[in-house]
Formats: structure tokens, sequence, C-alpha cells
């Protein structure tokens, strides 16, 4: 399954300031594969999907609607 990642400006910021970016964007493309049946259909009918990273970056992913999977991020701090 293939897929764009478009992380929002918030998921950007925290990503790099933290140093996750790989890493949450390897995480987004798992959960998303992880749904049943086909992930982006899954997603679409969810309306979105939210995990942690180890950090406790709290994480929502959305569809767009050209197909691509919007990632946006809030720090665990911010979150409490």
């Amino acid at each position: 399954m293939s897929f764009e990642i478009v992380l929002t400006q918030s998921a950007q910021e925290i990503a790099e300031r933290s140093g996750v970016l790989p890493v949450l964007e390897e995480r987004a493309r798992d959960e998303i594969a992880e749904l049943p049946g086909e992930g982006l259909e899954e997603l679409e009918r969810r309306l979105f999907h939210a995990f942690a990273l180890d950090d406790g970056t709290e994480v929502i992913c959305s569809l767009t609607a050209d197909g691509a999977v919007r990632v946006d991020a809030c720090e665990a701090d911010a979150a409490a």
C-alpha cells in the first residue's frame, strides 16, 4: 500500500524539535497498514486514527480529499 504522508505544521515542528520525524512518518504508515482490510478505506470509514509515540506525543491521522494521509501531533505536555 502506497500513500503520501502530509504533516501539519504542528506535527512537523514537534517531530523536528524532538528528532522523531522519521519515526513519526514510519509509525503513521505502519498504523494505517495495520488497520483492517485496506488501510486507507478503513481510515476513510473511521474518519481518523489516533496513536501515541513512545515519548508520549499524541498523533492523529486522517485522509485528505486527494488520498494522502494527514498527520497531526501534539506533545504530551500540551495534551494534559
